[in-house]
């Protein structure tokens, strides 16, 4: 179930080269802004603006605003929708003379055939007004801007946007500010959007600003941010709303707190939620995601009209617990009563250890729904095939999809992991169709040229990855690099590599890579380091331990063996070995 859409009070037109733009809000909601290019100015009235001089911004609106009505007259707009424009923008020209107009430039240009492009063409025109000595103070021609911003998620456009409002109006005026904030928040500039909603006097006249920042938080995968914030407004008494809810029960299943999302189920009751079906949806996802898999059946059961989602959210719910069975009759259930599976249902049952017939049978059903060239659905049938070693069939799905995203390359890369031959080649397919490829890319490579022992080749990518693509390694390189070298029987260069050329401390997977090459290759002294960095880190894991014991009893040091034996019982980690006592 879709949320429920509120109403904005539409507010000015602005007409451009590309026709005109619907430019409206005034604080909470988007409204739909037309950037056809599609929508022309007649002929004649294209003749007399060419024979006109420019006019101020006020009686260039009016025009576009009467031009607006005769669509509407006409019956190609509900009279209903029409935008209203006002009488005036408010601008100031500084520093001319009495009695002059300023005009904002006209750029005789190609229509603009996007509305990224029509978007750009407005910010362009108000930049340029804005060079000319006119400000322009009407703040509904910013709410406008930046709503457009956030419907084509452009953040550097809304960038720009912020450049031309006056600090003063961006102070006083709640709707920019909240409008501003929800750009920033959902592009992932979270602390940009912090530092304004902290200067903000009216923030707690609703709860946009705050859903804003608390999505931008939960988004961005910072949890318990968007808790901390949830809990800050409910602490001010600011009265919370149904786009509240999901966004802090969407943290909640992120931190994985149960007894937090049974207090916020507890809100949801209180104001009156309980019944809505957007929160419903959350509700069962944040139950399955805190492992309370039965709670999220009752509310699921619950639910009157369940739509896509709520049907997505319990199968993901079960393929969450491996309930295998039940996801399985989910999907017949969902099918039965006429919901078409969507590619997030596919995806949620390819990725589960499916039996191969079973994903077989999905497969089928992907290709007599016509469904099979959808992006995400072919990537999900790719990681299926390539977890059961099915690569010819991977190669087949890859090499027929219409498109491929970073997503594609990469299970294609990956599913070659221990073929490094062919994932280089592909790698090298991937960089000449202009595709970029990101950390997850260069984890898949690496891997791949360690299993195989393909020094050049491991360390020419390590260093491309960082000169050419600008990606900072994170410890999974470092820990394939370390592997690299370890099979290689490398030891004290791969020793060298995590204390020299590591940016940041050594983790489990780089101190147990070395550990176990240590244990291969018969090294005593470096195997002893890297197990004590593993001991710390991971106190409980006896793997570690029998590791050390290896090395120690391949070299013949008996007595080291019997000390690590005691270390293991006196940490309890198996009591079924004797200690050690010395006579």
């Amino acid at each position: 179930m879709a949320p429920p859409t509120s109403t904005m009070e539409p507010v000015a037109n602005v007409r451009t080269s590309g026709g005109i733009i619907q430019m409206g809000t005034h604080a909470t909601e988007p409204t739909n802004i037309n950037f056809s290019s599609k929508q022309s100015i007649p002929k004649k009235e294209k003749s007399v603006e060419r024979k006109r001089n420019t006019r101020d911004i006020g009686a260039r609106t009016t025009k576009a605003n009467q031009y607006q009505a005769k669509k509407d007259s006409s019956g190609n707009r509900d009279a209903n929708d029409r935008v209203l424009v006002p009488k005036g923008m408010h601008v100031a020209n500084r520093g001319m003379p009495k009695g002059t107009s300023q005009d904002i430039p006209k750029h005789h240009k190609n229509p603009p055939k996007t509305k990224l492009e029509a978007l750009e063409s407005v910010i362009t025109n108000l930049e340029a007004t804005v060079k000319n000595g006119t400000y322009i103070y009407d703040p509904q021609i910013f709410a406008s801007l930046l709503e457009t911003c956030f419907q084509l998620q452009a953040i550097d456009h809304g960038i720009r946007v912020r450049c031309l409002i006056p600090d003063k109006l961006l102070r006083k005026n709640v709707g920019i500010s909240s409008k501003l904030i929800r750009l920033y928040a959902c592009s992932g500039h979270t602390q940009k959007a912090h530092e304004l909603f902290d200067k903000m006097p009216k923030r707690n006249v609703s709860a946009f600003p705050w859903n804003s920042i608390i999505s931008g938080y939960a988004e961005k995968g910072l949890f318990e941010d968007a808790l901390a914030m949830y809990f800050q407004m409910v602490e001010e008494g600011v009265e919370p709303d149904c786009y509240t809810f999901p966004r802090a029960l969407k943290a909640c299943g992120g931190v994985g707190l149960i007894h937090v999302g049974e207090e916020v189920h507890r809100h949801v009751i209180r104001h009156g939620f309980g019944s809505n079906g957007f929160i419903l949806n959350a509700l069962v996802d944040m139950y399955a995601k805190c492992g309370d898999i039965v709670k999220a059946q009752k509310l699921f059961d619950q639910i009157g009209t369940k739509d896509l989602v709520s049907w997505n959210s319990m199968l993901t719910g079960y393929m969450r617990h491996e309930l295998i069975t039940k996801a399985l009759n989910l999907f017949r259930l969902m099918i039965r009563d006429g919901i078409e599976p969507d590619s997030v249902s596919i995806s949620a049952l390819l990725v589960a250890k499916l039996p191969f017939s079973i994903g077989k049978q999905i497969h089928g059903w992907v290709l007599r729904r016509g469904t099979n060239q959808e992006l995400s659905i072919v990537n999900s049938l790719v990681d299926f095939y390539a977890d059961r070693k099915k690569l010819k069939q991977v190669r087949w799905l890859f090499e027929h999809m219409h498109e491929q995203d970073i997503v594609s390359w990469n299970s294609v890369i990956s599913a070659h992991a221990k073929h490094p031959d062919e994932a280089l080649s592909y790698f090298e397919k991937m960089v000449k169709s202009g595709a970029q490829p990101d950390g997850i890319t260069f984890v898949s490579l690496l891997s791949a040229c360690a299993h195989l022992g393909k020094l050049e080749d491991g360390e020419r990518l390590f260093r491309i990855m960082k000169e050419r693509y600008d990606i900072s390694p994170k410890m999974e390189h470092y820990g394939c690099m370390v592997n690299l070298y370890g099979r290689l029987g490398l030891i004290d260069k791969a020793f060298d590599f995590v204390m020299k050329r590591m940016e940041f401390e050594g983790g489990p997977t780089v101190w147990g890579a070395l550990l176990y090459a240590c244990y291969r290759h018969g090294n005593v002294k470096i195997g002893e380091v890297a197990a004590q960095h593993l001991f710390k880190l991971e106190p409980d894991n006896e793997h570690n331990f029998e590791l050390l014991m290896k090395i120690y009893r391949n070299a013949g040091l008996i007595e080291d063996v019997e000390r690590i034996k005691l270390m293991i019982v006196e940490r309890g980690l198996d009591t079924s070995i004797p200690p050690y006592r010395s006579r």
